[in-house]
């Protein structure tokens, strides 16, 4: 079952209820998957449906989301609208494409849900709660060491988003690459305002797993499409409402790139990458590490050196 928790309740009746909504709608789609997969024709099926009410109710919630922040003067309002824009133009016309080739696989359509899920929990968390002044883009960082800083705004984040409390800390300030269990890496390309911001993270399976079951109920380690999917676009947009967060910035901040390291060398991708910060944490559920080429956009400007 997939789960709803308060973390994601705005305060504004309308709102809750469109996300709710939203929600249910993915939970339907998952059910159906899993009773009629096998057959090409269901699987075609479910995922018009799909696209077509996600469509349909998506555009209705944020003319309504929209409409309420032109109402209340809110001041991000070109950014937000920006968001849902791209989510239309990049998400949604992804599988327009594939309901349009007439053929479509049983992991396209968990992929649906699971990418889906995963922008929708860290937008409702991040960006929508920041248009009531709720939520961590709403918190003002205060000075203080930079491990200390990342370690508590990654804290705050994973409990927004994911209603956990995970206390990460970190073990590794020059990480490059050594092994710590089996992991889940992704590599992300962003930009903002012309310049190119890259990321490479990395997180234990068991950590993921967790969190899989969490959200969508146990035995999760049967369904990895559906994992990886949300993981994948969950990852791209938690990292950068960090960067949103640590850098206090409003400006628009779009992913270029986006994709699991598979087969590579994680130390010869780290290397590559330059970075200027590479930290692996530990935490209560399992390990994680970040690496960048812009430290500036990880760690607040007020910090400590």
């Amino acid at each position: 079952m997939l789960t709803w928790n308060e973390n994601y309740l705005m305060g504004v009746e309308e709102l809750d209820e469109d996300h709710r909504q939203l929600f249910k709608l993915a939970q339907q789609v998952l059910e159906r998957t899993k009773t009629r997969e096998e057959d090409p024709f269901n699987r075609m099926f479910i995922l018009r449906e799909g696209m077509n009410y996600l469509q349909g109710y998506f555009a209705r919630h944020t003319a309504r989301e929209e409409a309420y922040m032109r109402r209340t003067g809110y001041p991000g309002y070109a950014i937000h609208k920006m968001q849902h824009e791209e989510f239309f133009s990049t998400q949604m016309a992804k599988y327009r494409r594939i309901v349009e080739s007439g053929e479509c696989s049983k992991e396209e359509v968990r992929e649906f849900v699971g990418s889906g899920v995963g922008w929708l929990l860290d937008h409702i968390a991040t960006a929508d709660m920041a248009i009531v002044g709720k939520g961590v883009l709403s918190r003002h960082i205060e000075s203080r060491s930079e491990a200390s800083a990342l370690e508590e705004e990654v804290n705050t984040l994973l409990a927004a988003t994911l209603n956990l409390e995970a206390n990460p800390k970190i073990i590794n300030r020059r990480y490059v690459g050594e092994p710590f269990g089996k992991a889940i890496c992704q590599k992300i390309l962003y930009e903002k305002q012309g310049q190119r911001i890259a990321v490479v993270s990395g997180i234990e399976r068991s950590f993921v797993l967790y969190v899989a079951n969490q959200l969508y109920g146990d035995n999760m380690e049967d369904e990895m499409d559906l994992v990886l999917s949300t993981v994948e676009m969950f990852g791209a947009q938690f990292w950068l409402s960090l960067i949103q967060q640590m850098t206090g910035s409003t400006s628009k901040i779009e992913i270029l790139e986006n994709h699991f390291l598979v087969g590579q060398s994680l130390h010869e991708e780290l290397r590559q990458l330059h970075p200027t910060l590479s930290v692996l944490f530990t935490s209560d559920r399992g390990k994680f590490f970040l690496a960048s080429d812009r430290r500036e956009c990880f760690l607040p400007q007020a910090a400590e050196a």
